[in-house]
C-alpha cells in the first residue's frame, strides 16, 4: 500500500513496478569533472540515504552545461546495463523553473532535471515512463540539486522509500530531436571524437564527411597508415572519429562547429 500521506496513483505504480526487482548499483554522469568536492559530496548524500547501494561515478566529465551531447553519450552509456539507477546531473539551469524527473525505462531509473538530457533515451528507446519529483527537502541548495535532491532520490529507489511525484506525459525539452546526432558530442583523454551516431545505423562501406575530408572505416588503429584519420565503431557503440597514432582534435581543430556528413 502507499503511504497514506501521498495521494498519488503514479507514486503507487512507481512503488509496485520496482519492488519486483532489487536495484543495487547507482552510476552518477555529471559533467562536475575529477577534481574538487562535487562528486564526494554526491555519494555521500547517497551514502546517508543508502548504506548498501553500491555506487559508480560512470562518467564525471560529461559535455559541459550542454545536456544535449551529453544526453546521446548517456543513451549510448545506458545500453552497456541492466537494471540500474543513474544520478544525471548536466545542469546549466539547476534552480530555475525546469522540472526534476524520474525516468523509468527498460527497468533502468535515471533521475535528473527536464532539460534534455533524457530526450535522445526516449527517441531511441520509444516508450518510458517520466514522473515528476514533488519533494523537496528542507536546505536544497539552489546551485547544487544533484547532491541536495537527486542524489537522495537515487538513494531512496534502491532503499525502496516512497517518493513524493507525479506522472507527467513528456518531456519538455528535446522532443524535436532526431535519434542520432550528427555532430561531435565527445572529446576522450586521446583527442578522439565521439559522434552522437550510433554505429549500428551505419554501414561500414560509408564514408564520412568532416571538414571536407572523407573518412573510411576501419575496425582498429593499426589498420590504418600512422597519421591517418579514420572513422570507427567506439566501445560505446557510437561512430568515433580519431587517427592512428595521433589526434583527431588537432587534425579538425574546429570540430565544436562541424556536422558529420553521410552518404
Amino acid at each position: 500500500m502507499c503511504d497514506p500521506v501521498i495521494r498519488s496513483t503514479a507514486l503507487c505504480r512507481f512503488h509496485e513496478n520496482r519492488m519486483k526487482n532489487q536495484l543495487n548499483t547507482i552510476l552518477t554522469f555529471t559533467d562536475f569533472g575529477a577534481t574538487g568536492p562535487y562528486l564526494g559530496q554526491m555519494e555521500a548524500a547517497i551514502r546517508r540515504e543508502s548504506v548498501a547501494a553500491s555506487v559508480i561515478h560512470l562518467q564525471s566529465d560529461a559535455p559541459a552545461c550542454n545536456p544535449k551531447s551529453a544526453g546521446y553519450l548517456l543513451a549510448a552509456l545506458a545500453n552497456q546495463f541492466e537494471e540500474a539507477v543513474f544520478v544525471c546531473v548536466v545542469d546549466p539551469g539547476v534552480g530555475s523553473e525546469r522540472r526534476p524527473l524520474v525516468v523509468e525505462s527498460l527497468g533502468q531509473w535515471f533521475v535528473g532535471p527536464d532539460n534534455g538530457l533524457f530526450a535522445p533515451l526516449f527517441h531511441q528507446r520509444g516508450e518510458m515512463n517520466i514522473y515528476q519529483i514533488l519533494q523537496q527537502p528542507r536546505g536544497v541548495s539552489e546551485t547544487f540539486h544533484g547532491r541536495d535532491l537527486f542524489a537522495s532520490v537515487a538513494a531512496k529507489i534502491t532503499e525502496k522509500q516512497y517518493i513524493a511525484m507525479e506522472s507527467v506525459s513528456k518531456l519538455e525539452i528535446g522532443l524535436e530531436w532526431d535519434e542520432d546526432l550528427r555532430e561531435i558530442i565527445y572529446v576522450d583523454h586521446f583527442g578522439n571524437l565521439f559522434t552522437g551516431l550510433r554505429g549500428r545505423k551505419i554501414q561500414r562501406s560509408a564514408r564520412i564527411r568532416i571538414a571536407g575530408r572523407e573518412l573510411s572505416w576501419a575496425p582498429r588503429f593499426d589498420a590504418v597508415k600512422r597519421g591517418d584519420p579514420f572513422w570507427y565503431v567506439n566501445s560505446c557503440g557510437l561512430v568515433e572519429i580519431a587517427v592512428s597514432g595521433g589526434r583527431a582534435d588537432l587534425q579538425f581543430p574546429d570540430y565544436r562547429n562541424e556536422i558529420i556528413n553521410l552518404p
